[in-house]
C-alpha cells in the first residue's frame, strides 16, 4: 500500500491522531508476540489459537460484506476491501475507531443496526464481533489472553452472533441494511461464516465446562424481541 493509500484509509476512517507503523516496527512486534506466545502456559496458548480461528473468520466475513455492500465500503475509504481490512485488523488502533465513536462490542453492534447510523455498518458490526469476542474468551486484546475464561461468556457471545445473524437477514426495509445488493450464493457464504463462528464458540465453551443441556437451553431465543446480550 503506498502511503498515499494509507492516508486515504487514515483520513476517511477519521482516525485522528493515529499514524502509519513503519516497517521495521511491526517487524520488531511480531518477534515479541512469537516470542511471548512461545513462553505462554499450554491453556492461554489453547485460548489463543481458538481465539486466531475465530479472528480469521471475522477477517473473511467483513471482505464478504464489503464485496456486496460497495457503499459501505465507499463510507469509509476509496482503497480495495482488501486493503482496508488489513488496516483495520492489523493497524495501530486497538479496535478504537472515531468514525464508529470509538465504539465496541454490543455498543458497536447495536449501533451498526441503528436506523440513526448513516455510516458504514459492515466497520461497527465487525468491531462489535471482533471486541466482544475477544471478551469472552478473557482477553485483554487479540494478543493477551489473561482473564479467567468464563464459559458462560462464550455462550452468551454465541448468542448474541445469532441476533446479528438474524438481523443481517430479517431487517426492516424501511433501513438500508448490509444484504441488499448481494446475490444468493454471496447471502449463503456470510451465513456460513457466521454459523461457522457461532458453532465454534459454543463448542469452546463446552469443551471448557459449560453443559450440553445449558447450552440447549441457551439457543431457545426469539429473535424478534431479542436484544444483545451484555456481560
Amino acid at each position: 500500500m503506498t502511503t498515499a493509500r494509507c492516508l486515504i484509509v487514515f483520513i476517511t476512517l477519521c482516525l485522528t491522531g493515529q499514524t502509519c507503523i513503519a516497517a521495521e516496527q511491526t517487524k520488531q512486534h511480531n518477534t515479541t508476540q512469537k516470542t511471548i506466545a512461545h513462553h505462554l502456559p499450554p491453556t492461554t496458548a489453547k485460548v489463543r489459537e481458538a481465539f486466531k480461528m475465530q479472528s480469521n473468520d471475522l477477517r473473511h466475513l467483513m471482505l464478504q460484506l464489503y464485496q456486496c455492500n460497495q457503499k459501505d465500503l465507499l463510507k469509509s475509504t476509496k482503497v480495495s476491501a482488501e486493503e482496508l481490512v488489513q488496516w483495520v485488523f492489523e493497524g495501530p488502533f486497538g479496535w478504537k475507531f472515531d468514525a464508529i465513536r470509538q465504539a465496541q462490542s454490543i455498543d458497536a453492534l447495536s449501533l451498526s443496526f441503528s436506523e440513526k447510523y448513516q455510516g458504514d455498518r459492515v466497520l461497527p458490526l465487525i468491531t462489535g464481533l471482533h471486541t466482544m469476542l475477544v471478551q469472552a474468551y478473557g482477553g485483554e486484546n487479540e494478543f493477551r489472553f489473561t482473564k479467567t475464561l468464563l464459559p458462560k461468556n462464550l455462550i452468551d457471545a454465541a448468542r448474541n452472533i445469532e441476533i446479528t445473524r438474524w438481523k443481517l437477514f430479517n431487517a426492516s426495509n424501511s433501513v438500508d441494511y448490509f444484504n441488499t445488493d448481494c446475490t444468493s450464493n454471496q447471502t449463503d457464504e456470510i451465513e456460513n461464516t457466521l454459523t461457522t463462528i457461532i458453532t465454534r464458540t459454543d463448542q469452546f465453551a463446552i469443551s471448557n465446562g459449560y453443559s450440553n443441556t445449558e447450552a440447549s437451553n441457551a439457543h431457545a431465543v426469539d429473535f424478534n424481541v431479542a436484544e444483545f446480550i451484555r456481560f
